[in-house]
C-alpha cells in the first residue's frame, strides 16, 4: 500500500460537525461559533495543504489587500 500524500489533523467527525453547526447557522449571520480545536485542525490542514501545493508548484495565494 502507498503512503498518503498529505495526512489531515482533521478527523472527519470534526469536519462533519463542522458542516452540521454552518448549516444550522442563520443566512444571515455573519459569524459561526465552532469548538476551538477542530479550527485550529482545520488550520493546521490548510497549511500543510498550501505547503505540499508550494512544493509541487501549484499554488498561488492572494494577500487580500
Amino acid at each position: 500500500m502507498s503512503r498518503p500524500m498529505l495526512s489531515l489533523y482533521t478527523t472527519m467527525r470534526e469536519f462533519e460537525a463542522l458542516h452540521e453547526r454552518y448549516d444550522r447557522t442563520r443566512g444571515t449571520s455573519r459569524t459561526v461559533t465552532v469548538e476551538r480545536e477542530a479550527l485550529i485542525h482545520l488550520l493546521m490542514d490548510h497549511a500543510r495543504l498550501v505547503e505540499a501545493l508550494r512544493q509541487a508548484g501549484q499554488v498561488r495565494i492572494e494577500d487580500g489587500d
